[in-house]
């Protein structure tokens, strides 16, 4: 009976009518569009922020780890132990600037030479860190 009262008296009506109106108020129009896109001027703060760390993260080490190896390859001189990029641990017989070559002695009983590229040099031994002499099976008998 409520709903019969309502629907004469107009009170459902002018619910609807004003649902309506709201709705449509609050409706963004059509000719309007999307909201803009972020320009580029918006967003350039944010590629120098990115390019700001990438360079502090890998670029700025990867210059400082370079400038030290080099400043080890230039260091090296002749009877210092060293170890190559392969695992090869010797001692410097003779450095040749010129073809960017060093001469290893790996084995001094035996004579045993190597020549190896400078750049494979990653490490300059202390005496402390040298290997002891191995003694061989031939010898040990």
């Amino acid at each position: 009976m409520l709903s019969h009262f309502a629907f004469i008296t107009g009170w459902i009506p002018g619910q609807i009518h004003c649902a309506a109106m709201l709705a449509q108020e609050t409706a963004v129009p059509a000719a309007n569009g999307p909201p803009p896109a972020a320009s580029l001027w918006d967003m350039l703060p944010l590629f120098g922020i990115c390019g700001v760390v990438f360079y502090l993260m890998l670029i700025r080490p990867q210059r400082k780890q370079a400038r030290e190896h080099e400043q080890l390859l230039s260091g090296i001189q002749k009877h210092d132990n060293v170890r190559t990029a392969g695992g090869i641990v010797g001692k410097v017989a003779q450095v040749d600037a010129d073809h960017d070559l060093v001469i290893l002695t790996i084995d001094e009983s035996k004579n045993v030479r190597m020549r190896v590229a400078r750049q494979s040099v990653v490490a300059v031994l202390s005496k402390e860190d040298a290997p002891p002499k191995i003694m061989e099976e031939d010898n040990a008998r």
